[in-house]
């Protein structure tokens, strides 16, 4: 059996036993808090009918201060029990002690024994405490550490959700049987008979997950029932750790107290009588959904990695509701409503640090670590019951209640927002940006899922890094001028986002903070062509970065982003920045490709696997799947080829699809270069592009919206004159003439002569090989700054730069160059006597071919070496 078949099979057994394990959780927090919300309406209703049970008015503080004392007290056996045996039969074995448990209580309710009822639920809560180290220290081995983020988000989103429907489910059930005969006793014992029942799907499920092995050998000493004490201290080594614990403790505790003070509304709203069962539950019902969407939020957000920057945004939504809740009627519908922001804004906060304390926590001492986790979620649960039940007995309105919950929860947030500011600020600045830019991830699994790994990806925008941050599943560092460090705002944004300073004069200083970078494990991002690109062409990949990787021994990691040419961040329109987008989410995609070893990173090697890359998702872009809305398109034609134009339009509807998509994806290489822009007048020498009609003259303005002015060279120069002030005409594709009568003006040459042209520097030779557009001259770019020097846009004797979307052969075979078709041809096309140069021109030096591709395979390695 292949390695990747065996890989497959296990993640599905993984994956399997996984929600075997969502189910025994759920009926197991369900069945612990149904019974728990059967116990204390039970005890409202003796306390209102005067039976003589001592403590059953104040039963709901004993009965939530009984789920978290076993937690304290044998935290530390149960921790040690997932570490020595396997968790498999742990959760096996408890699931056995569930149904014994219940039965127990079933039976005290039987004979009218509420303290023995109370009694067997302290043992269910020493059930839920051998059960959880056991079920949160197996999700991992189940299903490994890049879904962990995903599926602790449903197992924590689940759990709640179980505990809540407990509460609700059961107490509408009581309610409602204890309005038919007026009998408390008998309107518990029925449910408690079903959960008895139901519980034995709890065992069943429990079957259902595969053993894992046993991840510890310890033996057992009595000073490990007191050890988890200790092991706070260990905790608190480990500051990651540390805070992740706390700020799930303070979740518990947040939810603890909201709990009680929901049932002290419900008291007081429905003075004790039948009501009070259902009007808890609702009460619960609210708190329940803000958990559930606020869980099912941070989960979709954490499904490809643990994002901390949920935690802040999930206190400031706390705070809104918990002070809503301060200043709202106790009877009004409205505070159902704040208690469901007040829950939705906890399980932001619960989702992401759970996922983070199995993720860094390490495999030898989960169970133990959980276990101190545990012992804090009870202390802190443990100290709400206390703080809730002494408001209450002092007489503490619900308003100064929750303004000073609220207040406790604004202290929390901020000292998190304080020490995850990179995390907030990323994940904020992050969600903004998906909302303008729909970033799509191609090859994420290319991504080492550790160690240090040096990404070279192409540099076309400022906003490059927001990109690979957004598809990228691990953070990156960004190597920066150190500069940008000393100006004050830029200087304190970029350290959020861990940017590596380096000095433009100083290079060995650079390789060396970049080579540490990596070694410490970090992603490391080079933009290797040392500027952002204005041509639309990528420029020269610089070597610096092949003496980072081989210092480091850390391997290359190409990427292409395409589709950015054209955001107004990128230089299109000869400007970066201001200008108007085109459209809004702007698509771009990221393609990541396979690492490189450092001895096989070199600069050309990179360049032309980048190169490959983003023609591979060049071909990938939707509107090659709707060609004809860019055919339907109106354009404003008029000149003296008005009618053959149309013609030629009505001529290409008729092409076959493959033909079409073949033509469009070469009208927008053209497009994706500082040449001609959307929207711009356009004049045409018809003769002159007659051997590419289809592309140049047809495609290429229906794709920019054109305004097209069709001329003949040979027509008088007034009348092109004439013409060109009529219609503002600034572009003109034609000849040696056109550009001799509009000096000043760029003038674009398709003509198979096009490389002998001379006299105005105005004058761009373009390559047209067989109606295909290969490469344009054009006017070099400006913005010449620091950090953007000069790039050519043409050069004597060359047909400019290969349009992007076609790549260099392989380096195995010497001076080929492969063109992309977009069609399944027969064989190449044959050019002579060209090749490219280090500024990526094409020029006269040595013979190489030009090969089609298919659609569906749009780039092939089969290619060619340049020299």
């Amino acid at each position: 059996m292949s390695h990747s078949v065996e890989s497959k099979r296990k993640e599905k057994r993984g994956w399997a036993s996984y929600w075997a394990l969502l189910l025994l959780q759920v009926q197991n927090a369900f069945n612990d808090k149904a019974a728990q919300f059967l116990l204390i309406p039970l005890g409202v209703w003796l306390h209102k009918e005067g039976v003589d049970v001592p403590g059953a008015s104040r039963i709901e503080y004993i009965l939530a201060a009984i789920i978290v004392i076993p937690f304290i007290l044998f935290s530390p056996l149960a921790g040690w029990l997932s570490d020595r045996f396997s968790k498999t039969y742990i959760l096996r074995g408890s699931a056995v002690i569930q149904l014994l448990v219940l039965i127990w209580i079933t039976l005290a309710i039987y004979f009218h024994m509420l303290w023995f009822a109370v009694a067997g639920f302290f043992f269910l809560s020493i059930q839920s405490v051998i059960f959880s180290p056991a079920k949160r220290g197996i999700v991992k081995e189940l299903v490994g550490s890049k879904k962990l983020g995903f599926a602790s988000g449903i197992m924590e989103v689940t759990v709640v959700l179980a505990i809540c429907l407990g509460q609700i489910v059961t107490g509408f059930w009581y309610r409602d049987r204890v309005q038919v005969d007026n009998d408390g006793w008998n309107a518990a014992l029925f449910p408690l008979r079903v959960l008895a029942v139901a519980s034995m799907l709890a065992l069943s499920a429990s079957f259902g997950i595969h053993r894992v092995p046993v991840s510890g050998s310890r033996a057992f000493k009595m000073n490990m029932l007191y050890e988890h004490f200790s092991q706070l201290k260990e905790l608190w080594k480990t500051r990651a750790l540390k805070l992740s614990a706390v700020g799930v403790a303070f979740f518990w505790g947040y939810a603890g107290f909201i709990n009680l003070a929901a049932i002290a509304i419900s008291k007081e709203v429905t003075k004790g009588d039948n009501e009070f069962a259902a009007e808890s539950a609702v009460m619960i019902l609210a708190a329940s959904i803000g958990i559930i969407i606020g869980g099912a939020v941070a989960s979709l957000v954490c499904r490809k990695k643990i994002e901390l920057g949920l935690v802040p945004l999930g206190g400031v939504v706390m705070v809104i509701g918990t002070l809503a809740m301060a200043f709202t009627p106790i009877d009004s519908i409205w505070m159902k409503l704040w208690f469901i922001v007040g829950g939705a804004g906890g399980s932001l906060v619960l989702v992401p640090l759970n996922a983070n304390i199995q993720d860094i926590c390490e495999p030898e001492k989960r169970g133990k670590v959980l276990a101190a986790v545990g012992l804090l979620d009870c202390l802190a649960g443990l100290s709400a019951v206390m703080l809730q039940l002494t408001l209450v007995w002092i007489g503490v309105p619900f308003m100064w209640q929750f303004v000073g919950l609220a207040i406790i929860c604004f202290i929390a947030t901020r000292y998190a927002a304080k020490i995850l500011p990179d995390h907030f600020v990323r994940f904020l600045v992050l969600g903004a940006f998906k909302v303008i830019y729909r970033v799509k991830a191609e090859n994420v699994t290319r991504v080492p899922e550790k160690g240090g790994v040096l990404m070279l990806p192409n540099h076309v925008s400022y906003i490059d890094a927001f990109i690979l941050s957004v598809a990228c599943p691990r953070e990156i560092r960004f190597l920066m001028f150190e500069g940008y460090f000393k100006r004050k705002w830029i200087g304190a944004f970029v350290r959020l986002f861990g940017a590596v300073p380096i000095s433009q004069t100083k290079a060995k200083d650079a390789i060396r903070v970049a080579a540490e970078a990596l070694e410490e494990g970090a992603v490391v991002c080079i933009f290797p062509e040392g500027q952002l690109c204005r041509t639309g062409v990528m420029n020269e990949f610089k070597r610096g970065f092949e003496m980072i990787t081989r210092k480091s021994k850390c391997p290359v990691l190409p990427v292409a982003m395409d589709g950015i040419w054209g955001s107004i961040f990128s230089f299109e329109r000869s400007k970066f920045i201001y200008k108007t987008p085109y459209r809004c989410p702007f698509p771009v995609t990221v393609n990541f490709g396979e690492p490189i070893t450092p001895e096989n990173a070199n600069a050309e090697k990179v360049r032309w696997v980048v190169e490959s890359l983003r023609a591979e998702v060049f071909a990938q872009r939707p509107i090659f799947k709707n060609v004809s809305k860019v055919l339907s398109k109106t354009v404003n034609v008029s000149g003296a080829y008005t009618e053959a134009y149309q013609a030629q339009l009505k001529q290409i509807r008729s092409y076959s699809v493959t033909e079409q998509q073949r033509l469009l994806a070469n009208a927008i290489q053209m497009g994706e270069v500082n040449a001609i822009k959307r929207g711009e007048a356009v004049m045409i020498d018809w003769s002159a592009v007659e051997h590419c009609l289809d592309v140049v003259a047809i495609l290429f303005p229906q794709y920019l919206d054109l305004t097209v002015v069709t001329v003949d060279s040979s027509m008088p120069a007034d009348e092109l004159k004439l013409l060109a002030d009529k219609y503002k005409v600034d572009q003109f594709i034609g000849g040696k003439r056109l550009a001799q009568m509009f000096p000043g003006n760029p003038c674009y040459d398709f003509s198979i002569d096009a490389i002998d042209s001379s006299g105005t520097e105005y004058l761009f030779p373009c390559l047209v090989i067989e109606g295909t557009v290969i490469s344009m001259s054009m006017p070099h770019p400006a913005a010449e700054t620091a950090t953007n020097q000069h790039q050519e846009g043409y050069q004597k004797g060359s047909w400019g730069r290969l349009l992007p979307g076609f790549e260099l052969g392989d380096t195995d075979q010497k001076s080929h160059i492969q063109v992309i078709s977009l069609s399944t041809p027969e064989h190449g096309i044959e050019l002579k006597n060209m090749n490219r140069d280090q500024n990526g021109m094409l020029v006269k030096e040595a013979p190489f071919k030009a090969q089609n591709m298919s659609f569906n395979s749009y780039v092939t390695p089969d290619g060619l070496e340049m020299e």
